[in-house]
């Protein structure tokens, strides 16, 4: 599915603008600070139900307005989807195909998106919880039951730690804290699951993307670390018993602390560049650009095996530290079925893909094609 029209409303920096887009590559090109990035925040918003920028909804109207409304026009062969979101005084206003919703969650999933921002460095450099963002983001757009034991999983944990508190404080029911433990164990063993069968699936994937834009120079591969010891592809009764023997082993620890420290809210991934150098600690800025970038387009690749449909893919800045070879070889890689919508501060010269790339200029907040 790819949006072939999208209209902004007093949101951010545009006060009104309609675009029609390609299927395949759309150039949004400029100075900074016009507009290219609120683009792709629009789309974001329209698709996901929120902001890749901001958690505050109230900063995404146009200064001294009210409210904002995006409109998204999709097509999927013959088949249409109109998503409608607005705010009015902090008010959230939610259609999909003319009928209402009461929550922005509502649009979540019913146009896969994947997003690429120069902040995903990040998800190399970062914390573990960086790393788990971008799990949790692309698998809960991927398993519809990642979602339901993400959200189980948390509901456990949140009255586990409540728990943990009061045994802190000397009020200590251990029933109680084996039932919250084997309710967390039960939903975060899934969790991890899914989590490690997907990264099976995109590991040759990323490291494909890798080499390509390192020129077959170096490798990448994702390995996850599960209470503190990487671990291949494992039944859910195997990670249950890991579960359930590292919280015994670290029960005393919690009780002290007065939180749980096992459980795929504490995971982490490791990357390994050429099979040897962690990339978080060793790797180059640009290497780790690279690295992040590779990720999310692993992700394109199992979103369209799994559902037979490429995500809408949103790349803000990306072609700042490429050179012209591996610009055009990434694009031509992307014209192969994914609808990509590219922010870039120079117009760059693309004519290879003239039938399927289109170029628009921001300026002040007005979009010329």
């Amino acid at each position: 599915m790819y949006l072939e029209k999208i209209k902004l409303r007093n949101f951010r920096n545009y006060c009104s603008a309609e675009v029609v887009l390609s299927p395949r590559i759309n150039i949004l090109y400029g100075n900074n600070g016009q507009g290219k990035t609120n683009f792709l925040e629009a789309v974001s918003f329209l698709t996901l139900g929120s902001s890749f920028r901001t958690k505050r909804d109230e900063e995404l109207p146009k200064h001294e307005e009210n409210g904002f409304y995006l409109k998204g026009e999709f097509l999927d062969h013959e088949e249409s989807l109109i998503l409608e979101v607005g705010t009015d005084h902090n008010r959230i206003l939610v259609k999909i195909n003319g009928v209402v919703y009461k929550s922005k969650r509502s649009l979540f999933g019913r146009v896969r998106t994947v997003i690429f921002t120069p902040e995903d460095l990040q998800i190399i450099k970062g914390g573990p919880e960086k790393r788990r963002e971008y799990l949790d983001l692309y698998l809960a757009q991927i398993y519809p039951d990642y979602r339901r034991h993400y959200r189980n999983f948390y509901r456990a944990l949140f009255q586990r730690n409540s728990l943990l508190k009061r045994f802190r404080e000397g009020v200590r029911d251990f029933r109680e804290l084996e039932i919250w433990t084997e309710r967390m164990v039960a939903e975060g063993s899934q969790v991890i699951a899914l989590r490690l069968k997907a990264l099976k699936e995109i590991n040759p994937w990323v490291n494909r993307y890798h080499q390509l834009m390192s020129q077959e120079k170096e490798t990448l591969s994702i390995y996850y670390k599960l209470a503190g010891e990487s671990v291949p592809l494992l039944p859910v009764s195997a990670i249950q018993e890991k579960l359930e023997t590292a919280l015994q082993n670290r029960k005393n620890e919690e009780i002290t602390r007065g939180y749980t420290l096992v459980g795929p809210h504490r995971d982490d991934l490791i990357l390994l560049l050429n099979q040897e150098w962690e990339m978080r600690v060793y790797g180059s800025q640009g290497q780790q650009r690279t690295a992040a970038l590779a990720m999310k387009l692993g992700m394109v690749d199992l979103i369209k095996r799994i559902h037979g449909v490429p995500p809408i893919l949103l790349l803000d800045d990306v072609f700042s530290e490429f050179d012209n070879e591996r610009k055009k070889e990434l694009l031509r890689v992307l014209t192969e079925s994914t609808q990509t919508i590219i922010s870039t501060a120079e117009e760059h010269d693309f004519s290879n893909f003239k039938s399927e790339l289109k170029s628009f200029r921001v300026e002040n907040g007005v979009i010329y094609d």
